[in-house]
C-alpha cells in the first residue's frame, strides 16, 4: 500500500507543537523524573530527518512513528547522560563533547538542556544536519567528511559519542573512523560508539572470516551505499580495530551488549590505558517495550503490546492515559517473539492487553512503562478517534 509521506510528516510535525504531545514526552525525561531543574526540550523535528521517516515508513502511521523517535531518542541520551556521569561524576560543565554523526539531533534536543551548548560540538557528513542542530540547540557545528583524514575539528574532546554510525561502515572506514577518534581524545577523554553485533545477522547469513559483514543498503538513502550500508561485527574484530588505532598495542576497552535502544552494543575507548572503565559495570538499559495494536470499535479501544527490561527481567504494569483517565494495566501475556528478540528467555511473559471506553470521540492516548528502578519508556502517544 502506498503511503503520502508528505501528508504523514506534516502531521507528525503538527503533533510535536501539541501541549499534549509535549507534556508526554517531558514527563518520561529522566532529569525531570529524577528531579533535576533542566529545561523542557524542543521538539521541533528538521523535515529532512531520516529517522523519523524511517519510522513513518515502517509504521505508516504517526502515533507509532512519532512515539518510536522519541523513545529512542529518551533512551540514547539516558545512555549517553549515564555513561557520562559513571566516567566523569555528576560535574559535567568542564568537559567538552562531541556528538559525531549527530543527524538531525535526536540526542542534542535533551543533551544540550543538561551540558551547557557551548561545552557541546556536533558533526555530521549532512551540512544542514549541522546547520540545522547548531540553529536549534545552539551547539557548535563541525561539518564532517566522508574521507576521515579531512575531518579536522581543530581541537580535541573529552568524550565523543557516536551512536549508529559504524553499524553503517564497510570495513575500511569502519577502521579508519575509529583510528580518527581516537586521535582526538583529550588525554582523560573517551570514544563511545555504537555496533550491530554479529547476534543481529539474519538467519542463514554467515560472518566473514575477518567478522565484518557489510551490505550497501540503509534508512538514508540519500547516502553513498558502498560508504553507508548496514554492517555487523564480531567483537574480536572490533578487538583488532582498536588494538590497531593504538599502533598495534593491546587496549582495554568496554563493550556494553545492546546499551543502545536494547539492540546495539556499545564499545567504550579510552585514551589513556589505565582510565578505569569499572564505573560502567552496572549500566543500565532501562525499560523498553512497544505497542503494536492500537484500535478501536466505536469508543470501545484496544491495546495491544510489550513490555520488559533487559535489566530486570519481566515487569509488572503498564501506565496507560486515554483522556483524564488513568489506568495500570498488568503485564502477563506470554509473547514468544520479545524473548527470541531480545535475547532473553526471561522475557517471555512481557505481553499485555487493555480495553477501556473512551469518553468522548477522540482521546489523547499515552503508554508507558517504567523499570523496577524507575526508569521509563515511553511507548505510545498520540490522539485516537472512535472508529
Amino acid at each position: 500500500m502506498d503511503i503520502d509521506e508528505t501528508a504523514l510528516t506534516e502531521a507528525a510535525h503538527a503533533l510535536c507543537r501539541t501541549p499534549a504531545f509535549r507534556e508526554a514526552v517531558w514527563r518520561l525525561h529522566p532529569d525531570r523524573a529524577a528531579g533535576a531543574n533542566v529545561a523542557p526540550p524542543s521538539l521541533t523535528i528538521h523535515p529532512d530527518d531520516q529517522m523519523l521517516r524511517h519510522s513513518l515508513r515502517g509504521w505508516r502511521e504517526v502515533n507509532p512513528s512519532l512515539s518510536q523517535y522519541y523513545n529512542v531518542a529518551l533512551q540514547q541520551y539516558y545512555a549517553a547522560r549515564q555513561t557520562l556521569q559513571r566516567l566523569f561524576g555528576e560535574k559535567l560543565d568542564d568537559l567538552a563533547v562531541l556528538d559525531f554523526a549527530c543527524g538531525y539531533g535526536r540526542l542534542l534536543r535533551f543533551l544540550s538542556r543538561t551540558l551547557p551548548p557551548s561545552r557541546i560540538w556536533a558533526s555530521d557528513i549532512q551540512r544542514g544536519a549541522v546547520d540545522f542542530v547548531a540553529a536549534e540547540f545552539g551547539v557548535h557545528g563541525v561539518n564532517s567528511s566522508a574521507d576521515p583524514d579531512e575531518f579536522r575539528p581543530g581541537r580535541t574532546f573529552d568524550f565523543i559519542w557516536v551512536a549508529s554510525l559504524f553499524s553503517h561502515l564497510p570495513e575500511a572506514l569502519f577502521r579508519a573512523w575509529v583510528a580518527k577518534l581516537v586521535s582526538l581524545l583529550s588525554p582523560r577523554g573517551v570514544l563511545a560508539f555504537s555496533v550491530h553485533d554479529e547476534r543481529l545477522l539474519a538467519r542463514g547469513v554467515a560472518m566473514p572470516e575477518q567478522g565484518i559483514h557489510f551490505v550497501g543498503t540503509s534508512e538514508i538513502e540519500e547516502l553513498d551505499s558502498r560508504v553507508y550500508g548496514t554492517s555487523f561485527v564480531r567483537e574480536s574484530f572490533v578487538a583488532r580495530v582498536i588494538r590497531d588505532a593504538h599502533g598495534g598495542r593491546d587496549w582495554p576497552y568496554l563493550r556494553i551488549p545492546r546499551g543502545l535502544a536494547n539492540e546495539q552494543d556499545l564499545y567504550l575507548v579510552p585514551r589513556d590505558a589505565g582510565r578505569d572503565l569499572s564505573g560502567l559495570a552496572g549500566f543500565r538499559r532501562g525499560a523498553w517495550g512497544c505497542v503494536d495494536i492500537c484500535r478501536t470499535r466505536g469508543r470501545e479501544l484496544e491495546l495491544i503490546g510489550w513490555a520488559a527490561s533487559l535489566d530486570d527481567g519481566p515487569l509488572e504494569t503498564v501506565s496507560i492515559r486515554v483522556g483524564a483517565r488513568e489506568y495500570t494495566c498488568p503485564i502477563t501475556v506470554n509473547r514468544e517473539d520479545v524473548p527470541a528478540v531480545l535475547g532473553d528467555p526471561r522475557l517471555k511473559p512481557s505481553g499485555w492487553e487493555f480495553k477501556a471506553r473512551m469518553d468522548a470521540d477522540e482521546a489523547f492516548v499515552v503508554v508507558s512503562v517504567a523499570s523496577k528502578r524507575g526508569e521509563q519508556a515511553l511507548l505510545y502517544a498520540g490522539p485516537v478517534r472512535a472508529g
